[in-house]
């Protein structure tokens, strides 16, 4: 699924990070069912309040859930980072395994991902052409980079 809320995170490393906005939407989300739950349950209001605390409580899973769902690139490989019902799951592809991070567009949109020597497209981001061009050449630059030495 490409994801419409990352944006580069600043550094010369490649890394993926939510944008503020999409933060700041959904913790007002999850802030606004938390007050309105308390109300009511203090008016007496309980299975409303139940089920809005419940709500409340299904989007700061989410909000998790897409704090955590991260990208970025270390020691040769793309690592990407999720939180599913298993738990905390890394994914690791080699460099080696990719082909390249291309550029499509589709519904008006630019959407960036990894082509993997098999033919595979991993789905990074969606968005601006401007912001995804850059998104794909900081992996590609970092993609090309010589793998350091230890001295």
């Amino acid at each position: 699924m490409y994801r419409r809320d990352l944006e580069l995170a600043p550094g010369a490393e490649f890394r993926l990070r939510r944008r503020l906005s999409a933060r700041l939407l959904a913790g007002l989300f999850a802030l606004a069912a938390v007050a309105f739950g308390a109300y009511d349950l203090a008016i007496g209001h309980w299975w409303v309040g139940a089920g809005t605390l419940t709500l409340a409580f299904a989007f700061m899973l989410q909000l998790t859930q897409a704090e955590i769902d991260s990208w970025r690139f270390e020691e040769r490989h793309v690592v990407r980072r999720l939180l599913t019902f298993r738990g905390l799951i890394e994914e690791r592809l080699h460099a080696t395994e990719i082909r390249g991070v291309r550029v499509a567009f589709a519904k008006g949109r630019a959407r960036a991902f990894i082509e993997t020597m098999d033919g595979e497209e991993v789905p990074l981001v969606e968005g601006k052409e401007a912001e995804v061009r850059r998104v794909a050449d900081k992996l590609n630059a970092a993609l090309m980079r010589p793998p350091g030495f230890l001295h």
